[in-house]
């Protein structure tokens, strides 16, 4: 039976892993949505394609493709192990048929899910934010990459702002010289040129980056905010479904559901999550974001929520959620779907054997 969780793991990792790529593009958007002011989603997605094309909307792919499929296998079969432990140590509680104990015992073990995992997705997820925002923080700053950015160097916009509709300043101030000679001249020339390239890095060039910064604990910069959201979330996320699924089904076959069950269960328990962790989320990101800045604009995540709530009240930290539910649905009834008839395959081939 252990075998068989850890089979549905994988098998529900990898194909959400493959869902996962096929909609990064709406986490992108999610992420400058969150950190920059646009207009609309359609304003963020038209900015983002003329400044950056394509490439712009799967800038830090790489960390969650190496590493989506791993962790969330190892959030599954955590979740599973503390089920089937505390069903064991404390049935009176834990292992009754009614919805409170399934809400319970659910939530329970994603709690512990989550926490676990959070040691293990921070570092690649800070990077991935890192990522997602390469362009953005170029445009204003000559951190991230280490790359000095000038404003007659970027890609021209709309009156002069970046593409969440900012000011830009110019971050230096080259050199002015008086009647340069041709060969001033030409070198100079060649120079502008080569700073008018605009290079890309990798993620494993930017988590050098940050660790030459700010030493390997660099990489777990916002943790806090990190693990209070994995595990809530993930415990919102595995309650929510267990849940759903119970009511879906009369609680008399909560444990299996139909396929049409466990569909629905997974992407309501997947948007429940969202709408709980998302102020988190946003706050998060805010965080992260200037890791590597000078002068950051936020000192801690209390001054974060302050300045948040101040300015646009409770609406202000769900910046940007709506793309987010639209990604949750399909990712989310696709991965318990997939978990739930691995399982049951898995079963009746071992049932044969």
């Amino acid at each position: 039976m252990v075998q068989s969780n850890y089979y549905c793991s994988f098998c529900s990792s990898s194909c959400r892993c493959y869902f996962w790529i096929s909609l990064f593009q709406f986490d992108s958007i999610k992420t400058r949505l969150q950190t920059q002011h646009y207009d609309s989603i359609n304003a963020c997605i038209k900015k983002t394609y003329q400044e950056e094309g394509v490439r712009g909307f799967f800038r830090g792919v790489i960390p969650p493709l190496v590493t989506v499929s791993i962790i969330k296998s190892i959030s599954f079969s955590v979740y599973e192990k503390s089920k089937s432990y505390y069903k064991r140590v404390y049935p009176k509680v834990f292992d009754q048929n009614t919805m409170l104990s399934t809400m319970a015992i659910s939530s329970w073990a994603g709690s512990i899910s989550g926490a676990f995992i959070a040691t293990l997705s921070c570092p690649f997820e800070l990077v991935k934010v890192q990522k997602q925002l390469e362009f953005l923080l170029l445009q204003t700053s000559s951190i991230s990459t280490g790359a000095t950015v000038y404003m007659r160097d970027l890609k021209p916009t709309l009156d002069k702002t970046v593409g969440a509709g900012l000011p830009v300043a110019p971050v230096a101030t080259p050199p002015v010289v008086n009647k340069p000679t041709s060969s001033i001249h030409t070198c100079t020339t060649t120079s502008l040129k080569k700073r008018n390239l605009y290079t890309s890095t990798s993620s494993w060039h930017s988590a050098k980056d940050i660790i030459k910064k700010k030493g390997i604990t660099g990489l777990y910069s916002g943790f806090s905010l990190h693990l209070v959201r994995d595990t809530i979330g993930t415990a919102v996320y595995f309650g929510g479904y267990e849940t759903t699924k119970y009511v879906l089904s009369g609680g008399e076959k909560a444990s299996r559901g139909s396929p049409l069950t466990q569909f629905l269960a997974g992407g309501i328990c997947g948007i429940m999550c969202w709408i709980v962790v998302f102020p988190l989320d946003l706050v998060k990101t805010l965080i992260q974001k200037e890791i590597l800045a000078p002068h950051p604009t936020y000192k801690n995540a209390r001054e974060c929520v302050h300045d948040i709530y101040t300015r646009n009240g409770i609406a202000g930290f769900y910046r940007g959620i709506t793309v987010t539910l639209i990604r949750a649905f399909p990712i989310h009834s696709l991965n318990f779907l997939v978990y739930e008839q691995t399982l049951l395959l898995v079963r009746h081939l071992s049932n044969r054997d």
